[in-house]
């Protein structure tokens, strides 16, 4: 698949939602979930999983170089996981201790205790602490995928996204708590659910398949179009208007939010991947034109580099964490605005050192 600049600038804008959302200033009341019950995180999961699809969908035919390909990117973005976690244990951890720090003991509160177990769990993806519980989840899916896409080569798409369903849908029933709790005898088990990350694998991994299915089928075939889409458009723009408008709690949508539980973020439950799959319908048409017409660069520029970028952020966030005080007090103006001018400073410079690298490697 070709690379496509407003596929870049999309996640270039969701790694700035995400950054907003994950530093401790008073914008992240804003950037959490702008659009309606929809986070940057869905939309990067999805977006990653698209691209990895539309690479590899002619790769299926070679199975060795499926693997070597998939299995170099997931050990790449273990690597990055690995680099953080050693971050957040030695500088941040050290930090939270000595400087008493509530933020960070809370972030790092099993390591704290068990630090031998937290590291050795943490390196098998096992104990994965806040805001460090997103690149397992795709170092996992991508491990994942060359089964997903010889599978479908196999079995066709249909019966892997029925089967993917299934599990989504036996997440929303408790399949990971069902579990931990029929594990919980298990001596060998170092970990409780609680520090297993909040991301429910079962339940996200139906939003990789989507993607990797229709990256798959974006680059095989050209997108219908005609009547259908612009039904398919139509119902798009309906439910995602309905959905913005409950979650600024205009009535009576406001009624969709009677029941969390449909609309929780961590096992992706029904109505926030309805809410998600309307506003992915509205990007896919709408990213092409918005981009042709801003020209956003710098959005590209940091879309193009999201590992390294995704990394340094979380870095910077970390780091933040050690400026609030034992009171708990939000840091004041002053300090906002340094915080995110060094962190956005940051994640621009890790951008343009990439792409100088990517340019001189080829």
């Amino acid at each position: 698949m070709p690379r496509r600049p407003e596929l870049d600038a999309l996640r270039g804008l969701l790694l700035v939602l995400m950054t907003l959302t994950h530093l401790p200033t008073r914008l992240n009341a804003y950037s959490s979930q702008p659009f309606g019950f929809v986070s940057a995180a869905e939309g990067f999961v999805f977006l990653s999983a698209f691209l990895v699809g539309g690479s590899h969908a002619k790769s299926w035919d070679t199975p060795v170089r499926l693997w070597a390909s998939l299995r170099s990117r997931a050990l790449k973005v273990y690597a990055h996981h690995v680099g953080l976690l050693l971050f957040a244990f030695t500088v941040i951890g050290t930090m939270g201790w000595l400087a008493n720090r509530p933020a960070i003991r809370n972030l790092l509160d099993f390591y704290h205790q068990e630090p031998l177990t937290a590291l050795l769990s943490s390196l098998v993806l096992l104990y994965c602490p806040p805001l460090l519980d997103i690149l397992p989840l795709y170092v996992v899916l991508l491990f994942l995928t060359p089964f997903v896409l010889l599978a479908a080569r196999e079995a066709g798409w249909a019966k892997v996204l029925c089967l993917s369903g299934l599990v989504w849908l036996w997440a929303q029933l408790g399949l990971k708590r069902a579990l931990y709790t029929w594990m919980g005898d298990l001596t060998w088990l170092p970990i409780k659910i609680d520090q297993s990350g909040a991301f429910d694998l079962f339940a996200w991994q139906f939003l990789w398949v989507l993607g990797v299915w229709t990256g798959s089928q974006r680059a095989r075939t050209k997108a219908p179009q005609g009547r259908a889409s612009s039904v398919l458009l139509g119902g798009a723009w309906v439910v995602g208007l309905m959905f913005l408008l409950a979650r600024y709690e205009v009535e009576p949508f406001v009624l969709l939010t009677r029941l969390p539980v449909l609309l929780d973020k961590w096992t992706l439950a029904p109505l926030r991947l309805v809410n998600f799959l309307a506003l992915a319908v509205l990007a896919d048409r709408g990213s092409p034109r918005v981009y042709h017409w801003l020209k956003p660069r710098v959005l590209v520029l940091l879309g193009s580099a999201s590992l390294p970028v995704f990394s340094v952020h979380l870095v910077l966030c970390l780091l933040s964490l050690a400026l609030i005080n034992e009171n708990e007090a939000p840091l004041d103006s002053l300090e906002e605005m340094a915080v995110l001018v060094v962190t956005f400073a940051s994640m621009l410079l890790v951008a343009v050192r990439h792409r100088r690298r990517t340019a001189l490697t080829g």
